[in-house]
């Protein structure tokens, strides 16, 4: 394991624990319950790549769940009913499409480029619809709005991974060393980012809390 997984792992655990403590919030408690998922499914590919099996599988139902779970919680901040509606039918719709393409046409065997192309592109156009539902106090900074960092975090991270994880099956069948390497910094970065940002507001969804 390289330097850049290893604080990749750090990172998750530790916004998970502080999540812990603040399950009093839905969208953190539904994050908990995300970054719980993430967490076993690492230990899962580290398990399952050992012994020298194909760990992609994993990712094929995690980008599943990955994408019900942070549908839900930035379908909390909308208001539209609408387009909350039309979020929840996304759901069930990409998870059966996703499914379909990585067992019947994709291969479980291969890395889900595609499918989480697809989620990236759906999870950012419901990050710009969030990002234009907030509707902060008027005596308070946006900065300080915990629905802002959340929606900021799965942005970036979503935006970051439709460009690398599109073309990584690419690369990986030309070089794979180089691939694999490339992968693992660009997605730890990616992550980094993430995580500071959720753990922001996380944090953030308290100081409003008791700002109201």
């Amino acid at each position: 394991m390289n330097g850049w997984i290893y604080g990749y792992y750090v990172m998750l655990v530790t916004c998970f624990a502080i999540s812990l403590f603040n399950l009093q919030y839905k969208q953190v408690k539904l994050l908990a319950v995300l970054l719980g998922i993430s967490i076993l499914s690492e230990i899962l590919v580290e398990l399952i790549g050992k012994r020298g099996s194909h760990f992609y599988i994993v990712y094929h139902f995690f980008v599943v769940l990955e994408y019900s779970l942070i549908t839900v919680i930035l379908r909390m901040g909308i208001r539209d009913p609408r387009w909350r509606l039309l979020m929840w039918i996304s759901i069930f719709v990409f998870g059966a499409i996703s499914l379909v393409y990585s067992f019947g046409f994709g291969g479980w065997r291969n890395f889900p480029g595609i499918n989480i192309t697809i989620e990236s592109f759906l999870v950012i156009c419901w990050c710009l619809l969030s990002f234009f539902s907030i509707t902060p106090n008027s005596e308070a900074s946006i900065f300080r709005h915990p629905d802002f960092w959340l929606t900021l975090a799965f942005f970036f991270y979503f935006a970051g991974s439709m460009c690398v994880n599109g073309f990584y099956n690419l690369l990986l069948a030309s070089d794979a060393a180089s691939a694999k390497r490339l992968f693992a910094i660009l997605n730890s970065l990616s992550n980094y980012l993430l995580y500071i940002m959720l753990i922001k507001s996380i944090l953030c969804f308290r100081l409003h809390k008791i700002s109201s």
